[in-house]
């Protein structure tokens, strides 16, 4: 297994978006998961028991990691309960707000740079110690492909910001054996049910009959960057493409 005796935090995870796959693929690739939520206690708890189920360990952690009392609880909570977190994984950004430029709506502009970036400023100081004692990490970071063209004009500007901080990251942490990269997915359907993302997660059939990527090809291109194949990976921005 390719993440084996490994701790992971992926935020956002409790969803049925790419956290929840990334959580999954982890575990079945031998990692012991914290799975964090902001309000979906219940269903960061179902995805816990399918993880233990299978034989993996993992625990449920509450914590808003837009907020960095959040993000604290967040990281305690995973050394207390494995001793140390290295992976990392920031999946939860900006909002939507598709105002052009001339109607710009400052305020929550700014409030998306704020979500994309303020994640990583939290965590990093948090968990980068840790593992540049140990010499070995990875800090993950969902985002978008470049040049980051989407309908929403700070959506995107606050993608690029999220890229660049982890992208200005790499030099003094690949130093200590720590890698720094983006998935650059854009926008991805979720999977329905806890179900179908265990199928697609073990490469069952509604993985073989998908028709574009779906959450489970970002969590597989996060655990690539996570194994010893990815070890010599750092700053890249890796892109997916989609079929309509």
């Amino acid at each position: 297994m390719m993440c084996d005796g490994k701790v992971a935090v992926v935020t956002g995870a409790a969803g049925k978006g790419m956290g929840r796959s990334i959580a999954l693929t982890l575990a079945r690739e031998g990692a012991k998961i914290v799975v964090n939520y902001r309000t979906s206690e219940e269903s960061a708890g179902a995805i816990v028991k399918q993880i233990e189920g299978r034989g993996g360990e993992g625990m449920a952690v509450q914590g808003d990691v837009f907020e960095a009392d959040g993000c604290k609880r967040l990281v305690d909570a995973a050394v207390a309960q494995f001793g140390q977190v290295d992976i990392c994984v920031v999946g939860p950004g900006a909002g939507w707000h598709p105002d052009p430029v001339h109607q710009l709506e400052a305020a929550s502009a700014l409030d998306d740079i704020h979500s994309e970036v303020a994640p990583i400023y939290h965590l990093m100081p948090l968990v980068l110690p840790g593992m540049y004692e140990r010499g070995w990490g990875r800090f993950i970071a969902l985002g978008l492909s470049p040049p980051y063209a989407c309908p929403s004009y700070a959506y995107s500007v606050g993608k690029a910001a999220r890229a660049y901080a982890l992208r200005l990251a790499r030099d003094e942490t690949w130093q200590h054996g720590v890698t720094m990269n983006v998935i650059g997915p854009g926008p991805v359907a979720e999977i329905a049910t806890l179900d179908e993302a265990v199928q697609q997660c073990d490469h069952e059939a509604a993985w073989q009959k998908r028709s574009t990527a779906s959450p489970q090809d970002i969590a597989e291109g996060v655990a690539f960057l996570c194994s010893e194949a990815g070890r010599f990976i750092s700053g890249c921005e890796l892109p997916y493409m989609f079929r309509g």
